[in-house]
């Protein structure tokens, strides 16, 4: 009876702890759950603030770029955006938010205003419909005759930095055909008239004191750092993130990483560099034999454009670096030279133009010892 009783208890202890167990496992997977729940909201809140941020920055350039930007204009970015996320968006909750983006833009040129709108880069359908949105915005102030020359310039001005393709104005068309009920290639027509480069000369002729061209930014250290190869490689790490095409990741590369171009390209068009730190190689050959394309040292830049003579430009000596890719076959320019980026996307031009850029102050502070 006592071993019954002592059996009975046994169990009824292990059925207990697995009670417990199942009810610990359970409070965990719930909490797990919850919290991957949270992680996701507000992942989702901080991509749409940062949606609307990108969005009110298009708006802002559109009213106020060129031009001084009062209440006016303010009262219409709010009457556009109430209408855009169908709620009422007053004024007085978005001034703050306005007048900084407004500040923002007058502090930076075109190219550094526009590389910190997110969406450009990593979301071209909410560019698609930013655009879309600041094309209802100077459509209503023309029916309102509230539209000066300035803002169809600034107008032609958010197309070229979008760097919209035809396919993406197909789709800002018809968003903005259908937003106002009229044919698309009406749209179209009046759209690409009104931002064409014939629009732009006549607009610049006109109106002498518009800036359209990005002036040369000379290229300089702001910041002393302890490590600039560590700062190199985290700057190269961040710029291959932004890009999932592979091909990419075969014509620029971390010297270290990619030894076997990085002799070819020292053997073929950068005999010079010895003593130097090979830092990065960019290869813009079709079969990448790594014989065309560039390497970056800690004191000079090696070029060869296919076709054409080698070239060296010491780093101390650059003062300007301007993505050009627009051309038939892109290319970025280091002061008045021509570096040939031909395998890469437009995309990828201004990503290789955007690392030199930011590289380059780093690698003039790299200073090997004397005996090397």
């Amino acid at each position: 009876m006592e071993k019954k009783v002592g059996i009975g208890f046994d169990a009824f202890k292990a059925n207990i702890g697995w009670s417990l167990a199942n009810s610990a496992m359970n409070a965990v997977s719930n909490a797990i759950e919850k919290n991957a729940a949270e992680t996701a909201a507000m992942e989702q809140a901080e991509k749409e603030a940062r949606k609307k941020n990108d969005l009110l920055k298009a708006i802002v350039f559109l009213v106020g770029f060129n031009c001084t930007l009062d209440r006016q204009w303010k009262k219409a970015i709010a009457t556009v955006l109430s209408a855009f996320y169908s709620e009422n968006i007053s004024l007085f909750s978005i001034e703050e938010q306005i007048d900084t983006a407004y500040d923002e833009m007058k502090s930076k040129s075109l190219k550094r205003f526009f590389s910190d709108i997110d969406s450009i880069d990593s979301d071209r359908t909410q560019t698609c419909i930013i655009y879309s949105v600041v094309m209802l915005l100077y459509t209503n102030l023309v029916n309102e005759n509230m539209a000066l020359p300035v803002h169809a310039y600034n107008l032609s001005l958010i197309k070229k930095f979008f760097m919209l393709s035809r396919t993406e104005l197909a789709n800002c068309y018809g968003l903005l055909g259908s937003n106002l009920n009229q044919d698309t290639d009406d749209i179209a027509d009046l759209f690409e008239e009104l931002t064409s480069e014939q629009s732009i000369k006549e607009f610049e002729e006109a109106n002498p004191t518009l800036i359209y061209e990005e002036p040369a930014e000379p290229v300089t250290i702001s910041v002393h750092s302890e490590n600039p190869k560590g700062e190199i490689e985290k700057l190269y790490n961040e710029t291959i993130q932004k890009v999932s095409d592979d091909g990419f990741l075969k014509k620029f590369a971390l010297a270290d990483s990619n030894q076997k171009k990085t002799l070819v390209a020292v053997n073929t068009y950068a005999k010079n560099c010895i003593g130097e730190e090979i830092l990065v190689v960019y290869d813009d050959t079709l079969f990448g034999n790594g014989k065309a394309g560039f390497l970056l040292t800690n004191k000079k830049l090696y070029i060869h454009n296919s076709f054409e003579d080698p070239v060296e430009i010491d780093l101390s000596s650059i003062v300007s670096i301007i993505p050009n890719p627009k051309e038939a076959n892109s290319f970025i320019t280091i002061n008045d030279i021509k570096v040939s980026t031909s395998m890469l996307t437009e995309f990828g031009t201004e990503l290789v133009c955007d690392f030199l850029e930011k590289a380059i102050p780093l690698a003039k502070q790299i200073e090997l010892p004397t005996n090397q």
